[in-house]
């Protein structure tokens, strides 16, 4: 019994029966203890100063946008202000009452001066299910509906704000189309200052209109004709202003 008492009591070896952990490895647990602390400290400062980075940034971007807006603003004022003085001096200039009213017949046809009258909305959009370019209004198919709307009596159009001459462009982008070199996205909305009473139905009687049908009964394109119930507004094309001009 007392070689297998003495076998027992000896099973383990002396480092496993002590309690205590050597002295080296609580010193290595407290250095890795402070470098962890360390590191996340650093992270921390690092993340606070970043954040306060990006706000002073985003903060100086607003301000600078702010900026610009209202310097626009005040171009746009100026520019309304010169167009005033330069329709009040060519007004001076023609004494004959008969050459003001070709004057503002001929600005009223070029889109120099704003028109307000009443007139029909006409609004067309993609089809619903569109694919590709199946249901997707193109460029000649607004041109087309332009042509009939002329054709119908038209004295004024816009597009989406717009205004129309006879020398605005109106082509594809890509997938968008552009008017007067600034790009569109549908649904399309056209105000037309005209007589409202037989605007719309000298419109159906014009190959625009029949292109049209076509185009909503076989490709699902949409297209909307009302009368105005109020006067409409259509201001004037920015890029229509006198350069020059000689006294005769």
């Amino acid at each position: 019994m007392t070689l297998l008492t003495d076998l027992q009591e000896g099973a383990l070896e002396p480092e496993y029966r002590s309690t205590k952990h050597p002295r080296s490895n609580r010193w290595v647990h407290v250095v890795t203890i402070a470098l962890a602390t360390l590191l996340i400290t650093v992270a921390a400062v690092q993340t606070t100063r970043g954040a306060g980075t990006a706000a002073e940034q985003r903060a100086e971007l607003l301000e600078r946008i702010t900026v610009a807006r209202e310097r626009q603003d005040e171009l746009g004022d100026t520019v309304t202000a010169l167009d005033e003085e330069v329709r009040d001096l060519q007004q001076a200039a023609l004494g004959d009452p008969d050459e003001r009213a070709r004057l503002q017949e001929l600005e009223l046809s070029i889109g120099a001066t704003a028109v307000v009258g009443p007139g029909i909305v006409v609004v067309v959009g993609d089809a619903p299910e569109a694919e590709g370019t199946k249901g997707v209004i193109l460029d000649g198919d607004i041109v087309r509906l332009v042509n009939g709307l002329w054709q119908a009596g038209a004295e004024a159009i816009s597009i989406n704000g717009r205004r129309l001459t006879t020398l605005t462009p109106i082509r594809s982008a890509g997938a968008a189309i552009t008017v007067d070199y600034v790009s569109l996205s549908p649904p399309y909305r056209l105000e037309v200052i005209g007589d409202a009473s037989n605007l719309q139905a000298r419109f159906n009687e014009t190959a625009g209109a029949v292109w049209w049908q076509f185009l909503s009964q076989n490709y699902g394109i949409t297209m909307a004709v009302t009368s105005s119930d109020s006067d409409l507004l259509l201001a004037a094309d920015a890029g229509m202003t006198l350069r020059h001009a000689e006294q005769g």
